[in-house]
């Protein structure tokens, strides 16, 4: 009875229905990453660093950190504290936050600049804010002109800065308060 009903009604109807829709937005969600995401987060790392750090700490810099495993520790270090970004249900992106500290955020590199990268921060600032600080802080390096032009674009602010000696570069602090 519901089969012929239904038939019934898609053939009354069926030329005011949507066929096709223009400018579909996707369907975002953020969520609490698992141990399932694990290799999917090191390969976004992996692509993100290669493609954009190269600006930065240069082709042997970059090699060093991905071939010598730097990438994948740090990700496995900060899995609990990891906030996956899925539009149509693929990670795009990832956030590693935590006692008001964002240790890393990437965006696959194709999909920088469409605005993902502030929406997870958004966010990411709103679950902090929701445990109790007031104000958040990262760290990033000078000659990264691409993140810092992000998170001052973000509305933080660069706190200090100073010059890490180790790795020839100057380390940028900065913060935001929370509303």
């Amino acid at each position: 009875m519901l089969r012929t009903r239904t038939k019934a009604w898609l053939a009354r109807t069926n030329n005011r229905l949507i066929k096709n829709i223009p400018n579909r937005q996707p369907m975002k969600s953020v969520r609490q990453a698992s141990s399932a995401d694990l290799d999917r987060i090191k390969r976004l790392a992996k692509e993100t660093i290669d493609k954009c750090y190269r600006s930065f700490l240069g082709d042997e810099g970059v090699d060093w950190f991905i071939n010598g495993g730097g990438s994948d520790r740090e990700i496995n270090q900060h899995l609990e504290d990891i906030v996956v970004l899925e539009v149509d249900g693929t990670i795009q992106g990832y956030c590693a936050a935590e006692e008001g500290f964002i240790h890393s955020l990437m965006i696959k590199p194709q999909l920088q600049g469409t605005g993902l990268g502030g929406y997870l921060l958004a966010q990411v600032e709103a679950m902090q804010h929701a445990q109790g600080y007031e104000h958040l802080r990262l760290e990033t390096f000078k000659a990264n002109e691409q993140a810092l032009n992000f998170y001052q674009k973000q509305g933080w602010s660069i706190a200090t800065e100073e010059r890490d000696e180790s790795f020839g570069l100057v380390r940028v602090f900065m913060r935001k308060i929370l509303d």
